[in-house]
């Protein structure tokens, strides 16, 4: 069985998650961020919002749900701008890694799954924007390559990998089946937790 990627591109299902390469591991980790798109970016507007809504001395208030709706919390903008600016600030001061874990324990978990997303916002939305980019500059006849480094508060010494705009293109055509499907998989943990 085959999905269409674009006009006359097909992509056989059983290309992706490929096994046994060196692209596995990176590939399992777009994969996930892509089934979880939309989750994603409202929870990467949560802390711009807060930001603009404080600034301009509006109420603003975001309810952060787990995938599995298990957590739920209720942050207003400034609880949003202080634990992300009171973790910051220590993890700044205290370079010594003990005393940054033993801080990073006594938060509350809801907290860290909170402060750890947004903290690597800049890596999902960037893999976003990677295919918009692999659409616009394939149809270019432009090169385009994206490096996927794996953010470190997730995935412990995984290497990253560079994609062409073709594979980006059929990794979120494949993840967007999947995801059609109610196939999707839960979001890494911090590793922290």
């Amino acid at each position: 069985m085959s999905i269409t990627v674009f006009d006359n591109h097909s992509l056989e299902l059983n290309k992706y998650q490929r096994f046994y390469t060196d692209k596995e591991t990176t590939d399992k980790i777009i994969i996930t961020f892509y089934m979880n798109e939309e989750y994603l970016k409202s929870l990467s507007s949560s802390y711009e919002n807060a930001i603009k809504y404080h600034n301009e001395c509006k109420e603003y208030f975001y309810v952060f749900k787990s995938l599995d709706k298990k957590i739920i919390k209720k942050y207003s903008a400034q609880e949003i701008i202080q634990l992300i600016n009171g973790i910051n600030d220590f993890l700044r001061i205290n370079n010594d890694i003990k005393k940054q874990m033993i801080f990073l324990k006594k938060i509350d978990k809801t907290d860290l799954l909170y402060y750890f997303y947004i903290k690597n916002s800049s890596f999902y939305m960037n893999l976003f924007k990677a295919v918009e980019q692999s659409k616009l500059l394939y149809f270019q006849s432009r090169d385009f390559t994206y490096n996927v480094n794996p953010p470190i508060d997730f995935y412990f010494n995984k290497k990253g990998n560079v994609y062409s705009a073709l594979e980006i293109m059929e990794i979120y055509a494949y993840t967007q089946y999947l995801v059609s499907n109610k196939i999707v998989k839960e979001l890494p943990q911090p590793i922290y937790l």
